[in-house]
């Protein structure tokens, strides 16, 4: 024996959003008592409870598929859909999940969405510390830019509720640039130096130019080579670094060496 199919016992019409067919399904899901063919001698009754509509109690034949009881009685049951045979208090599952008498059939509405979204990538700060400026004084020299990461992910509602989000890419679409901050600082001090005229020296090297550059390969206040600009910490070219910061090299180059590396001019030190 089949279930008898009655029509005006449920409509659920499936919708892209779940919220929306559970909201119809409680409209039309009245409860009632003995519906179906009353008169077969083998008919079970069953409870039937689909989304969050109040639950119906239907008569069928045994050991029916769940499943085909729900589509008999208007309710299209779909691959996502999650449906759940309750006997005496457990879930059955496999071969058991064919209907018997007092069996409770709990159908969840599943509904998976793709969503897309575009989210702010913090710029973040960097920090700068310089001689130029006074100590613990700050100043901007660029205000950065947030980035964008687009992120494609699939949720998955329960009657209408969301209960999972699965992240399927991610892509940084537009880096993020730092916020660029000068800090002022006062010079770092070296021992046995502090207390030099490095005024006279950078004047007799380059002319007090820290821009200034030797053909030979001397760059400038104090026309140091690649060499020992590196060797007392230095990157890049001497030229490119703060005034402030090649008199610091350079005192850390006379605590090494002494006058040694300025031949004609260490003497005003």
């Amino acid at each position: 024996m089949r279930a008898t199919t009655t029509p005006s016992l449920f409509t659920r019409p499936r919708s892209v959003a779940a919220g929306v067919a559970a909201a119809a399904l409680a409209l039309t899901l009245a409860p009632s008592s003995a519906v179906g063919p009353a008169s077969a001698q083998d008919a079970v009754d069953v409870r039937l409870q689909v989304a969050d509509a109040a639950p119906v109690e239907v008569e069928t034949a045994p050991l029916e598929w769940p499943g085909e009881v729900l589509e008999a009685y208007g309710v299209p049951v779909d691959g996502n859909d999650i449906v759940a045979v309750v006997r005496d208090g457990d879930r059955v599952s496999g071969d058991r999940k064919r209907l018997r008498q007092g069996d409770v059939v709990k159908m969840t509405d599943v509904v998976k969405e793709r969503k897309v979204k575009r989210l702010k990538v913090r710029k973040g700060t960097v920090e700068k510390f310089t001689t130029e400026l006074k100590p613990g004084e700050r100043k901007v020299v660029s205000t950065g830019r947030a980035g964008v990461r687009k992120t494609v992910a699939l949720q998955t509602l329960h009657n209408g509720e969301p209960v999972k989000w699965s992240v399927i890419t991610k892509k940084l679409v537009r880096e993020p640039r730092p916020r660029r901050v000068l800090v002022g600082r006062a010079a770092y001090s070296v021992p046995g130096a502090d207390g030099l005229n490095w005024g006279a020296l950078a004047n007799c090297e380059s002319g007090g130019n820290p821009h200034a550059v030797n053909p030979a390969g001397y760059y400038g206040l104090y026309q140091f080579d690649t060499g020992t600009w590196r060797s007392v910490g230095g990157s890049g070219l001497p030229t490119s670094a703060s005034a402030a910061e090649q008199t610091y090299r350079a005192k850390l180059l006379y605590q090494q060496r002494g006058r040694s590396p300025w031949p004609t001019c260490g003497r005003l030190l």
